[in-house]
C-alpha cells in the first residue's frame, strides 16, 4: 500500500510540473514580428472633390394667395465629396439666388428649407468619421450643408434629402407663375 501511494504521489507531482515546463517551452516558442504599409497621396487625384449636388424640383402648385409651405415633389441626385486621404478636413455651402420668373418678378420671402439630411459612406467599410450636417433655411448667403473636421470625411461621402424633407414656404400675395432659383454649391478645404 505505501509503495502503491509513493507512486500515485509521485504521478501527481509530475502531472502538477508538466504543463509549467511545457508552458515555459511554449513561451520560447513564441516571437513578435511587425506589418507594415505605408500610404502616398495620389498626385493625380490627391484634391478633395465636389462630385455631385442635387436639383430640387417643387413640382406645381396650387396658388392659393396665402401663405404656405410645400415638400419638394423630386430631388435629383444626391450631394457627394470625395477625399481621398487628405486630413485637412473640408466644407460644403450651399447659396441661392432669388426665385424669379422668366420676366423677372421675384417671389419675395421664400424660404427653401433642408432638414434631416441623411450622410452615408460610398463604402460601407469606410472607418473615417462621417463629416456633420445641419438643418438649414438655404438663402442667398451661403451655408455650411456638410462639414468634416480635421481627420475626418476621409473616403467619399454622400449626403441625401427625402423629397418631404425639403420645403419652400411661398408667402401669402405671391403672384402666380414657373420661379426659379439657383443653387450654387461650394467645397472648400478646411472646416470653419
Amino acid at each position: 500500500m505505501k509503495k502503491y501511494l509513493g507512486t500515485l504521489l509521485a504521478g501527481v507531482t509530475l502531472m502538477a510540473v508538466l504543463p509549467i515546463a511545457a508552458q515555459a517551452a511554449d513561451d520560447d516558442q513564441n516571437k513578435s514580428t511587425t506589418a507594415d504599409i505605408t500610404l502616398e497621396q495620389d498626385t493625380e487625384n490627391s484634391a478633395i472633390t465636389l462630385d455631385s449636388a442635387p436639383n430640387i424640383h417643387m413640382g406645381t402648385q396650387e396658388n392659393t394667395h396665402a401663405t404656405k409651405t410645400y415638400e419638394a415633389e423630386s430631388i435629383d441626385g444626391n450631394l457627394q465629396v470625395t477625399n481621398p486621404g487628405n486630413t485637412t478636413g473640408w466644407n460644403v455651402t450651399v447659396a441661392r439666388t432669388a426665385f424669379e420668373t422668366t420676366t423677372g418678378t421675384e417671389m419675395k420671402g421664400a424660404q427653401l428649407n433642408l432638414t434631416n439630411g441623411k450622410v452615408a459612406a460610398v463604402d460601407s467599410e469606410n472607418t473615417s468619421t462621417f463629416p456633420a450636417t445641419e438643418n438649414l433655411e438655404v438663402t442667398t448667403v451661403a451655408t455650411k450643408v456638410l462639414t468634416a473636421q480635421t481627420n475626418e470625411g476621409i473616403g467619399a461621402f454622400t449626403l441625401t434629402h427625402d423629397a418631404d424633407n425639403v420645403s419652400l414656404k411661398v408667402p401669402a400675395g405671391t403672384v402666380s407663375g414657373a420661379y426659379k432659383s439657383t443653387l450654387t454649391w461650394s467645397l472648400t478645404n478646411a472646416p470653419s
